[in-house]
């Protein structure tokens, strides 16, 4: 592991139980209605607690290197592949998304869930340093995994990220490593030249150790 995977650990670690889940909410009768048994998984309130932790570490001093870098949110990367098609990329993108693989695409846009960069436009791998796709919810769709997985290896292959993060809680830890083994089996898009920087974080629970485990390696 690198000093970059190191602290986020860490920021992981130092999220409190509060961000794991909430109970449902609901208006009956014009009332406030507060399920206590009934939990909520809120991925972008677990996100924005991971980035305020981070932060924390950056500004406090770390291992890394974080010069000219911050953390960003949710903030559009477009791979514009037209000119240079990857068949390989296309392929398994109209698998996991199109109905219609005889449609035409110029661009795969996604929307990473956290990640450590300069800026939007900036693709110097000294400057893209983590991305990390995040899951919270329970019991988690084979799709929704495969998706993620799939961003990640673009990711690191083509936007040069060093560090390319699947984090997963509430999720039993065999489940997630079958559905990985899965991803791989089934043949869809690995970076060719760097995917052994795509690792799976899993807290299968609050209390819960993290389970790190390189993607190549399952």
């Amino acid at each position: 592991m690198n000093d970059i995977l190191n602290d986020l650990q860490v920021a992981i670690n130092a999220i409190e139980e509060f961000y794991y889940a909430m109970p449902s909410v609901n208006v009956v009768d014009n009332k406030l209605h507060i399920d206590l048994v009934e939990q909520k998984h809120y991925e972008r309130r677990f996100a924005a607690q991971l980035k305020s932790e981070y932060d924390q570490l950056i500004r406090y001093g770390v291992t890394g290197d974080y010069k000219e870098v911050r953390t960003d949110l949710e903030v559009i990367k477009r791979y514009i592949y037209s000119s240079n098609p990857d068949p390989s990329i296309t392929a398994s993108f109209e698998k996991l998304y199109r109905q219609d693989s005889n449609k035409a695409f110029d661009t795969i846009t996604t929307i990473p869930d956290f990640f450590i960069h300069k800026q939007q436009d900036n693709f110097e791998e000294a400057f893209q340093k983590l991305i990390v796709e995040i899951k919270t919810a329970p019991n988690i769709e084979e799709n929704e995994m495969f998706s993620d997985l799939f961003k990640l290896n673009v990711y690191v292959e083509k936007y040069n990220f060093q560090n390319g993060v699947f984090l997963i809680t509430n999720n039993a830890s065999e489940r997630v490593k079958i559905l990985a083994k899965k991803y791989l089996q089934q043949r869809l898009y690995l970076a060719p030249s760097k995917r052994e920087r795509i690792f799976l974080f899993i807290k299968p629970s609050f209390e819960s150790q993290i389970e790190i485990v390189k993607l190549t390696e399952l």
